[in-house]
C-alpha cells in the first residue's frame, strides 16, 4: 500500500470518526452534562494524543519542540480559552440539535474561515479577486440562510438557540485554527492540539464542579458510559491523530474537500439512530452550502 493510499484511508477514518461522535454525543445526552461530557471526553483523547506526538515525532525532536512551550504559554492560554468556547458550543448545540443538521450548520467554519484569514493573513486578500472563489462564497452563505431558515421548527427558543451555538462553534473553531497557524506555525500541530487540550481540560472540570455541586460521577448503565467515552475516543483522540497523520501526505486542499463529506455522513447516522429527515429547503441549502463550500476550498488552498 502506497504511502498516499495509506494517509487517503487515515483521513477518511477520521472522517467516519467525526461523523459518528455527534450520535453519541446527542445520544446520552440525557445522562451527561455537557461539561462531564466535555471533561471526560478531553481525558479519553490526551490518553492518544501525547503518545501521538512523541510517536510522529521522534524523542529528539518531540523534547526540542517541548522546550519551547514555555515561552508560548500566553499565546496559548488564550487559544484554549477560545477552544473552552467551542467545546461548550458544540455540546450545547449537539443537545439542542439532531446531529445531520448540526453538522451541516457546523459546516459555515469555511465561511468563518475565510474572513480569519484575510483579517490575519493580509496575502489571503488577493483571492477575493477570483470570480470562483466569490461565486463559492455568495453559493455556501445562501446555503447557510437555507439550511437554517428551511427547518421545521425555527420558531421553537430550544431550535433557535440550537443553531445559533452551532454557528458560534464553527466560529470559535475556525478562529482557533488561524490562531494556531498565526501563532504556533514552528511547532507540530499535534503538540499545539495536545497541549492546548491539556490546558482546557481542567477548565472543564472546574465548570463541572461548580454548576454540579460538587465532583457528581453521573449515574449510567455501562452501555452509555462506554458510548460516552468512546465519542471521546474516537471523535477527538483518533481524529485528530490521524487528521495530522494525513494532512503532510495529502494536502490541506485534499483533506479540506474530503472534510465535506462529514455531514453527509453525520446525517446517514442520524437517519438510522433517531429518524431524522431533512425539509426540501434544508436539502437545498445543505447542497448549495456543500458546493460553494468547495469552490471556496479549491481555490483558497490551490497552492498549497
Amino acid at each position: 500500500m502506497s504511502r498516499k493510499t495509506k494517509a487517503l484511508l487515515m483521513n477518511l477514518l477520521a472522517i467516519i470518526f467525526w461523523s459518528v461522535a455527534p450520535a453519541m454525543i446527542h445520544y446520552v445526552k440525557n445522562f451527561y452534562t455537557i461539561n462531564f461530557q466535555n471533561f471526560s471526553r478531553y481525558i479519553v483523547s490526551l490518553i492518544l494524543l501525547w503518545p501521538f506526538f512523541f510517536l510522529s515525532q521522534g524523542r529528539e525532536k518531540a523534547w526540542k519542540a517541548l522546550k519551547r512551550i514555555p515561552s508560548m504559554l500566553p499565546k496559548l492560554l488564550l487559544i484554549a480559552g477560545i477552544n473552552y468556547l467551542f467545546q461548550e458550543t458544540y455540546t450545547y448545540g449537539i443537545f439542542k440539535l439532531l446531529p445531520g443538521i448540526f453538522t451541516l450548520i457546523l459546516q459555515s467554519q469555511i465561511l468563518f474561515s475565510v474572513f480569519f484569514a484575510f483579517l490575519f493573513f493580509p496575502d489571503e486578500k488577493q483571492t477575493l479577486q477570483n470570480r470562483t472563489f466569490i461565486i463559492g462564497l455568495i453559493t455556501a452563505v445562501t446555503g447557510v440562510i437555507l439550511t437554517i431558515a428551511g427547518g421545521k421548527n425555527i420558531g421553537k427558543l430550544e431550535i433557535s438557540l440550537g443553531i445559533l451555538f452551532s454557528l458560534i462553534s464553527a466560529a470559535s473553531w475556525s478562529l482557533l485554527g488561524t490562531l494556531i497557524k498565526k501563532w504556533l506555525p514552528d511547532i507540530p500541530a499535534s503538540l499545539s492540539i495536545a497541549s492546548v487540550f491539556t490546558i482546557v481540560t481542567p477548565l472543564f472540570l472546574i465548570t463541572y464542579i461548580v454548576s454540579a455541586g460538587g465532583f457528581v460521577i453521573p449515574r449510567a448503565s455501562a452501555e452509555m458510559w462506554a458510548i460516552m467515552l468512546t465519542s471521546g475516543f474516537l471523535g477527538v483522540g483518533m481524529g485528530q491523530s490521524l487528521y495530522y497523520r494525513s494532512v503532510p501526505v495529502l494536502g490541506i486542499s485534499m483533506v479540506s474537500s474530503l472534510g465535506l463529506l462529514t455531514p453527509f455522513l453525520a446525517g446517514v447516522v442520524s437517519f438510522l439512530v433517531f429518524g431524522e429527515t431533512l425539509t426540501v429547503w434544508q436539502l437545498a441549502g445543505g447542497a448549495l452550502l456543500i458546493s460553494g463550500s468547495y469552490l471556496v476550498i479549491r481555490i483558497r488552498f490551490r497552492d498549497i
